[in-house]
């Protein structure tokens, strides 16, 4: 432990900064956290203020921070997170704050961390001048190769991958990675043409030349980066020591998303036992969906601790009450007791939203294959039945339909997705996976958005302006392409930051209508920001004014079994009669968001997911297998009806989205009586499709 850090944070700081900032710190678990000077591991629940506590803890270090060259190193597994952090950083209302965005801290993500100080000093230091490190970019330039005429063998066996898109996936995967004699080139999928011996070596050797010119021109993946991190740590056995000297306090924040590639990294520069280095971590690994994505290992370091084995656990959120909280506690596989942190005042203002005044009830739908696309209309109506008009009426009215398994239907398979429910639904349009053409399209996208997420719309125009300096050819002064962090300190440095962010405000803002005129008012100033002369003729095409985009006429949902209202809009939008707009999204494409309302639609991965966590929601099983756990006589209990991490993370992560309503939807083959019952015991309202489909025909007959 550092002396100079012993204690460095009393409870009347704590005090000091809640008055300040605007915060409510009474939670002990929280106190404990912002006083502790050690390295610890917490788990944060949905909804917890997880970054508010985060950031609370820099401000607070920030005003005492003893160390003039060493700093406070901030890493996130997400830009998204890490702008956030800055965000709330940037609004603090103490000046000393702002030490934090500049020398000697660091803010960033672990990607950020690993290519700054660790890869690229590398590679320079053999000679390599330029470097990108862009996936995308790394792609094209090996196209471009593979047209060169010593690859066309090499060419040749990839064109039996298929579409474009399949080629491009397996460059991508092509990364480097390190092994016991050195590295190798990863490979995914084979092609079939390397599974013949004697033309497996010949593809090595041609992909490890092709990869070889990449090395030698700087142009890198991502994930090569993290390759050439783990070399320097084994050619420079003193680097840790140096890092820990450079970096004595370490935050290292959505843990649960960590790949372990990243983890192993991580721990060797700042390994959690070393004396002299304070390592808090935070996360929540009932949320762990994201880890092992892409066929990475998972972390284990973190993610495979229990609430017992972690330092503090911080279970009051104030993003729902005690009702949707004890229906989630079921699917908490660490067994979380949440609990609400709503004050009864913020509890009695929320039943103003409710259109009666009075609390929501939580529904679970019940379908049959013949009322399948009757699920999002029912829904929708429960929505439209439950919150006051002048709610709806909101900019802010947020409501989600989420599902598992999104991918594109195979008519050939016995399957359950999103678009079974939904005719219209295509995961390939989803908003994350919005990609404009021209700079115009992503300023109308974020004005259309059907929920408003400034962090992410801001977020989504400085990509773009990234872009926009990539087609304009403008580098820093080191002659490397601007990243969000680089561009961020060029703007403070030449005093342009808070023009910039006015610009920004401008072009999201419903104050100005986006026409012609001001248009180009927008973009002259832009250009003058970044002092942008003579565009090319890529980058001028990008910045062209083109009118709003049009948006689709109402059409019926195809093949739906009732008629239905709904005006189906581009990217999975949904418009109710009441004018709110309903999105329908993948649970991956929701992690992190809070919503009004919120629908989980069971799917199916290999099994029902629904059904197979019905058990859990009811309370007949445990959380997880524990020995001290002795399971009721039912005949659903047996050995082989084990917790599924991954169904029951998903599920956890889906229903803690929403503020106030939480509904399911579930085949009536896949519940028993028993269930039923156990379901409204526990609070939740059912509604039978079936049973409203019979009194609706029995009221028409009468």
């Amino acid at each position: 432990m550092l002396d100079p850090l012993d204690g460095l944070i009393t409870k009347q700081d704590i005090a000091d900064i809640a008055a300040s900032e605007d915060l409510i710190l009474n939670d002990e678990n929280r106190i404990s956290v912002l006083e502790s000077m050690g390295s610890i591991d917490v788990q944060a629940c949905p909804g917890s203020g997880k970054t508010t506590l985060i950031a609370t803890k820099l401000i607070l270090l920030a005003k005492k921070w003893p160390f003039q060259c060493q700093g406070i190193c901030v890493l996130s597994h997400t830009n998204v997170a890490k702008d956030e952090i800055i965000g709330r950083i940037e609004r603090s209302k103490t000046i000393e704050a702002q030490r934090l965005l500049s020398y000697p801290h660091f803010i960033g993500t672990i990607q950020e961390f690993v290519n700054r100080f660790l890869a690229i000093p590398y590679l320079r230091s053999k000679g390599i001048k330029n470097i990108t490190v862009d996936n995308d970019e790394y792609v094209k330039v090996a196209r471009t190769l593979l047209n060169n005429g010593q690859f066309a063998w090499l060419r040749g066996t990839l064109n039996g991958l298929g579409a474009p898109e399949n080629i491009d996936a397996f460059l991508r995967d092509t990364f480097r990675l390190s092994t016991n004699n050195g590295t190798d080139i990863n490979i995914n999928k084979v092609p079939k043409a390397w599974k013949k011996n004697a033309n497996l070596q010949k593809a090595h050797a041609a992909l490890a030349r092709l990869k070889q010119y990449l090395d030698e021109h700087g142009i890198y993946l991502f994930r090569d980066m993290y390759t050439h991190a783990q070399t320097v740590y084994s050619e420079n056995a003193s680097l840790g020591i140096l890092v820990a000297e450079r970096f004595p306090y370490v935050f290292l924040d959505e843990m649960q998303d960590t790949q372990k590639y990243q983890d192993d990294l991580l721990l060797k520069i700042f390994p959690l036992a070393e004396p002299k280095l304070i390592v808090q971590r935070y996360g929540d690994p009932d949320q762990a969906i994201f880890h092992g994505v892409g066929g990475e290992d998972p972390n284990s370091s973190y993610n495979g601790k229990l609430v017992e084995d972690m330092d503090f656990v911080i279970n009051k959120s104030h993003r729902f009450d005690d009702k949707i909280g004890k229906k989630i506690r079921g699917v908490s596989f660490n067994a979380i007791f949440l609990e609400t942190e709503l004050s009864e005042d913020s509890l009695r203002e929320r039943t103003q939203i409710h259109a009666n005044g009075q609390n929501f009830e939580h529904t679970v739908i019940i379908y049959r294959d013949e009322t399948k696309g009757n699920v999002i209309p029912e829904f929708t109506d429960i929505v439209s039945c439950q919150f006051s008009e002048m709610h709806k009426r909101s900019d802010k009215f947020s409501i989600k339909v989420v599902g598992a398994v999104g991918n594109e239907i195979d008519p050939e398979k016995h399957e359950l997705k999103i678009g079974h429910y939904w005719t219209g639904y295509d995961k390939s349009k989803a908003k994350n996976k919005f990609k404009e053409s021209a700079f115009i399209e992503a300023v109308h996208y974020c004005r259309q958005s059907p929920s408003v997420d400034w962090s992410a719309n801001y977020k989504l125009l400085t990509d773009c302006i990234l872009r926009l300096l990539r087609k304009a050819e403008k580098k820093d002064e080191e002659g490397r392409y601007f990243s969000a962090t680089s561009m961020r300190e060029l703007l403070r440095a030449t005093d342009k930051w808070d023009c910039y962010r006015e610009l920004i405000c401008m072009m999201l803002g419903e104050d100005y209508q986006i026409d012609q005129e001001f248009w180009d008012d927008a973009i002259r100033v832009l250009l003058a920001i970044f002092n942008l002369n003579n565009l090319s003729a890529e980058a001028s095409e990008y910045m062209t004014y083109h009118d709003e985009i049009e948006v689709a006429g109402a059409e019926q949902n195809i093949g739906e079994p009732k008629e239905s209202a709904l005006t189906t809009l581009p990217e999975n939008i949904i418009r109710h009669p009441d004018g709110f707009r309903v999105e329908l999204s993948t649970i991956h494409g929701v992690k992190g968001e809070t919503h009004d309302a919120i629908l989980v639609l069971e799917t199916k991965y290999h099994c029902f997911d629904l059904e197979t966590m019905l058990p859990y929601l009811t309370g007949d099983l445990p959380n997880q297998e524990r020995p001290n756990v002795k399971l009721r006589d039912n005949p659903h209990h047996s050995a082989a009806f084990k917790p599924n991490k991954k169904f029951m993370r998903q599920l956890y992560v889906a229903m803690s989205r929403p503020k106030h309503l939480l509904c399911l939807a579930v085949h009536a083959n896949h519940i028993t009586p028993e269930q039923k019952a156990s379901l409204e015991a526990v609070g939740w309202r059912l509604r039978d499709l079936a049973l409203c489909e019979g009194a609706t025909a029995a009221s028409s007959e009468k």
